[in-house]
């Protein structure tokens, strides 16, 4: 009775576990038609989309995502980036004439601003705020370090600067390149309202006094 009694188990677990396999056969098969049902109907909706002249839109839960745009590529250098570089270019080559003689050497004013303030500037009414040394610069690098000298200072508030140039004493001909380039330079400069031969005790020939315009007050 004891073998019957085992033999009556097996046959009962056997079946037992052909019931449950046939179980998860279907509901795997009801998975997959509900897959297949969802697939086409979501395949018959982008075609009803596309019909109305929908494209690469998703409607998803009753919104609608619009694919973004991919952004454009940043340029190495961009157009503000350019138009600063060209307006803070300098030139070596300008008229000399702009330049006045005088007893105190030479200095330049633009033709808005009074004609005392070179002598005035000469005199030390305004404070030196800040100084700048060419020396050992070669030219293109001396351009560069007055245009970034300039920005520097208007961005500062700083009005009255000193460029020292040197006198040219080790220089060919014993004559300062960058003593006439420097004058050249700042009357390209739209900012400088100003600038006059150093006095003695601030370099002479060998420097420049400058006066820059007013920082004007950013608007709000």
């Amino acid at each position: 009775m004891a073998q019957y009694h085992d033999l009556s188990d097996l046959k009962k677990l056997s079946h037992d576990l052909k019931v449950q396999a046939k179980a998860a056969q279907e509901a795997k098969r009801v998975q997959a038609a509900k897959a297949n049902r969802l697939g086409a109907e979501a395949a018959a909706f982008r075609e009803a989309m596309a019909s109305l002249g929908v494209k690469n839109e998703d409607h998803t839960r009753g919104r609608r995502i619009t694919t973004p745009a991919k952004p454009a590529p940043v340029p190495h250098q961009s157009k503000l980036e350019k138009e600063a570089v060209l307006e803070e270019s300098l030139s070596d080559q300008c008229d000399p004439v702009v330049f006045l003689e005088s007893d105190d050497g030479l200095m330049f004013r633009r033709p808005d601003v009074p004609p005392d303030i070179p002598r005035k500037l000469y005199r030390g009414e305004w404070t030196v705020q800040d100084h700048i040394d060419l020396h050992g610069l070669f030219v293109d690098e001396a351009r560069d370090a007055v245009a970034a000298f300039i920005r520097t200072a208007m961005i500062r508030g700083h009005r009255c600067l000193r460029i020292v140039h040197g006198k040219g004493y080790n220089s060919e001909g014993g004559q300062s390149v960058l003593k006439e380039m420097v004058r050249r330079w700042l009357q390209q400069k739209s900012e400088v309202m100003a600038f006059v031969q150093a006095p003695p005790h601030d370099g002479d020939s060998g420097a420049v006094i400058v006066l820059l315009e007013q920082r004007r007050p950013r608007r709000s």
